[in-house]
């Protein structure tokens, strides 16, 4: 059964990524705060409990503004109105990015089934002999093989499931792990494994945190 997908209207698209472009240059001339990722780290944000102190010294601050020398009461509200105008801009973004992404894994998913459809025809003539659909299906097909991972270092639950297999006797070999932890600088891990694969295999660490 034909399947058909309307495309959406490029207006509209058009008119929406300029309207949100617009707005975001808006705000940012405004606002003027840029942080990159270590200072926002360093910020305190407002959850329920630190919005709910911030609310209560505010309503303190004003009743008591004698001990307020350092600050306007004014200035503590203003921060708490930014703060909640910024939070419902964040959500009604949220709830957009909520509908967009929503509509990419509808259109990747029916993308995704119509060349699938073609894949499996072509991959069909080129077993009976077709010539384009043989050149076509080879053209096609390294998206379905699966790279193979490097297996010089295994993972935790691989050594995990070698120490299981060693110690219920179901398979042979030996796991070393080597760790060495000074008190004032950074320790090293290094296990070796024997029985993934058949093979000797390392992981090491080199820049595990050791705190007194």
């Amino acid at each position: 059964m034909e399947q058909r997908i309307d495309l959406l209207p490029p207006s509209l698209i058009t008119d929406t990524k300029e309207s949100l472009k617009s707005l975001m240059d808006d705000f940012r001339d405004v606002t003027q705060n840029y942080l990159n990722t270590i200072q926002r780290r360093r910020k305190i944000g407002a959850g329920i409990r630190n919005y709910g102190f911030i609310e209560k010294v505010a309503d303190l601050a004003e009743a008591n503004p004698q001990f307020a020398q350092f600050f306007r009461p004014a200035d503590l509200r203003n921060a708490i109105r930014n703060f909640d105008d910024c939070r419902d801009i964040a959500l009604l973004l949220q709830t957009f990015t909520r509908l967009a992404t929503n509509s990419m894994l509808v259109y990747s998913n029916e993308g995704y089934g119509l060349a699938l459809i073609f894949y499996n025809m072509v991959k069909e003539m080129s077993r009976r002999g077709n010539p384009a659909a043989m050149e076509l299906f080879r053209t096609l097909q390294p998206f379905f093989k699966r790279g193979r991972r490097s297996s010089a270092e295994p993972t935790e639950k691989e050594i995990e499931r070698d120490l299981h297999a060693l110690l219920h006797g179901t398979k042979e070999g030996r796991i070393v792990v080597e760790n060495t932890a000074p008190v004032k600088s950074a320790g090293a891990r290094k296990v070796i494994d024997e029985v993934h694969k058949g093979h000797i295999a390392a992981k090491e660490d080199t820049e595990i945190d050791i705190k007194d």
